[in-house]
């Protein structure tokens, strides 16, 4: 399954920061069900799941970040 998150979908306090390049390492953390980067030194939440109604859990898959200035997609795989 491939999630596409576009920019500006993401924390509205950190969407030029990513258009600007400035937040790096975009992965799932799963106790706040969000998507955390780094930006100045600090971990940040910069999209929340629940804000769509998703709980996203990592009991059966893993998954692939790839991002870009055209946001971030992440491909879940079931694991067998």
């Amino acid at each position: 399954m491939l999630i596409h998150i576009g920019v500006e979908e993401l924390e509205e306090n950190f969407r030029s920061h990513w258009r600007n390049n400035l937040i790096s390492h975009p992965h799932i953390d799963y106790a706040t069900n969000a998507i955390h980067g780094w930006f100045e030194n600090k971990d940040c939440v910069i999209f929340r799941f629940k804000d769509y109604g998703y709980i996203h859990d990592n009991r059966s898959n893993t998954y692939n970040v790839s991002s870009g200035s055209a946001g971030i997609i992440i491909q879940i795989i079931k694991n067998k």
